[in-house]
């Protein structure tokens, strides 16, 4: 099963797989035009739209996209992978890659990261959410769960190498502790297109 499938199985099987509410610490303002890569079921859209941005979002996932068209108002969700995007160049003030950078092998990485900077205006902002390599699932390398999705997690000096096209604005790990009592641990940082 390629990633695609895999993930077009993922969500034909769950019809709302992310919950709760989206907490984003980012610099977006009313009526700016947003994208957001690897939108999934809507759940950070919902979070940006709620702050008055204008939201597209783009998925590899049809069936990710048809929930997000049929249940989250006020965005444009299309199917599209994230390392050719259908967009002009400089065409959003913003862009979010929440729990996206973990799926993409080296090459889509590449070509994604060039492709965010090519539809970002310059002085446009790029938010990012990661797993960090002490994760409580990372066994410190890349992976293909059971479900046959791909997982790579990431340490802080990766995230700066690979946004050292851009200018660092912050960067933190967060950690989170389930009700299990392990630790989810996150790498959340914020770009600015030079």
């Amino acid at each position: 099963m390629d990633q695609r499938e895999a993930w077009d199985s993922f969500y034909k099987g769950q019809k709302r797989p992310w919950r709760g509410v989206a907490s984003l610490d980012v610099p977006f303002t009313e009526g700016q035009r947003i994208l957001d890569i690897g939108c999934g079921n809507g759940k950070t859209s919902q979070a940006l739209i709620e702050m008055g941005c204008d939201v597209v979002g783009i998925d590899f996932s049809q069936n990710a996209v048809d929930q997000c068209n049929n249940s989250i108002k006020g965005m444009t969700a299309v199917c599209s992978s994230s390392d050719d995007l259908p967009f002009g160049s400089d065409e959003f003030d913003g862009v979010v890659l929440v729990h996206v950078l973990e799926h993409l092998d080296d090459r889509e990485l590449e070509d994604t990261l060039k492709e965010v900077k090519r539809v970002l205006k310059t002085d446009g902002h790029v938010f990012l959410r990661v797993f960090e390599k002490n994760d409580m699932r990372s066994n410190g390398s890349t992976e293909v769960k059971g479900n046959g999705i791909r997982y790579r997690y990431y340490d802080t000096g990766e995230i700066e190498v690979l946004f050292s096209d851009f200018e660092s604005l912050w960067r933190s790990v967060a950690e989170q502790t389930t009700k299990f009592g392990s630790i989810r641990m996150r790498i959340e940082a914020l770009y600015k297109k030079k």
